[in-house]
């Protein structure tokens, strides 16, 4: 079964391009930072069987339009709303800043455009860590403003604790971590200038996926979705979604996501979770994760929901 490469158009007109596998009732997957819809190709190949899935590159990525003025979550809901109005997809998946984007389409979405929502990881930052976390946010914008991309990878993989613990260590110094960021982003210039230009292969379908480099600028965004939604404040505001939810975890993630997932169980009201042992964040990716795991939840949840006797996939 191939992916097909669709497109629609969201409120302030941007272009959102989506692509779509499977059949059955569906299932919009909204991918997180550092990644495209592509990303969980994988994951959604597992589910097309009993969905049809719907894989939106967010705007600034992919196939999509750019993020254009004034970007905020407000806009990223609205493209969101535009993949619903186009599919009628009524299940949602966000993974990491996608489920931030979920969480707020949820709570301001008329209740018949969603049924479930499931999430993975939402990078909620507690009240007390906020103004560490937007010091080395600042530091990344400098750097992407003055082009050192393989700088601001560098900045943002430490300051988000999303690089190996080696990495983060006194034995891994900056330099070097950024030295390799830079072999890496260079090893992808010409990639980059070809999946820019290149036609959608359903057959080949990485051809079309952004690199690392074209990627790093779109963390700005990532980061205004998490400094919209948090704060303890804005978080316990999400107490009005009734919508049935799963909260996924994994066991290896950094602590701040892991405490995200605790905050989020106790305060949607119609929720269960489910921590799956031994993955990371990049748990649902395409490359190094297990979306096979993952698909075996979500079939589980979108199937059955949250009931006691919804029996297991295996």
């Amino acid at each position: 079964m191939a992916l097909a490469l669709k497109y629609t158009h969201s409120k302030d007109g941007t272009k959102i391009a989506y692509y779509q596998i499977g059949s059955g009732p569906g299932l919009i997957i909204v991918h997180g930072a550092m990644q495209s819809g592509l990303s969980q190709s994988k994951l959604a190949t597992a589910l097309s069987q009993k969905f049809t899935c719907y894989l939106p590159d967010r705007r600034g990525r992919g196939k999509s339009g750019p993020t254009g003025e004034n970007y905020s979550i407000t806009k990223e809901v609205a493209d969101l709303e535009s993949v619903h109005v186009a599919t009628g997809a009524k299940y949602i998946f966000g993974v990491s800043s996608g489920a931030l984007i979920t969480l707020k389409a949820a709570l301001v979405a008329p209740s018949s455009h969603i049924e479930r929502i499931a999430l993975f990881e939402p990078p909620w930052w507690p009240e007390p860590e906020i103004e560490e976390n937007l010091a080395w946010v600042r530091k990344y914008e400098g750097e992407i403003e003055r082009g050192k991309v393989a700088e601001a990878l560098t900045t943002a993989m430490l300051g988000s604790k999303m690089c190996p613990p080696l990495m983060q260590s006194k034995f891994f110094p900056r330099p070097l971590l950024v030295l390799l960021s830079r072999l890496m982003t260079r090893g992808e210039q010409g990639t980059a200038e070809k999946s820019k230009m290149a036609e959608f292969d359903p057959a080949n379908p990485t051809k079309s996926k952004p690199t690392v480099r074209d990627l790093t600028p779109t963390l700005r965004n990532d980061f205004e979705v998490a400094t919209e939604m948090t704060a303890d404040k804005n978080f316990e505001s999400l107490a009005g979604v009734k919508t049935e939810a799963l909260i996924i975890g994994a066991t290896r993630s950094p602590a701040f996501l892991r405490h995200s997932v605790d905050v989020l169980e106790k305060i949607l009201p119609n929720a269960r979770r489910v921590d799956l042992v031994g993955l990371d964040h990049g748990g649902t990716n395409d490359i190094g994760g297990k979306p096979e795991v993952f698909a075996e939840e979500l079939l589980r949840f979108f199937t059955h929901g949250n009931t006691a006797d919804a029996p297991r996939t295996d």
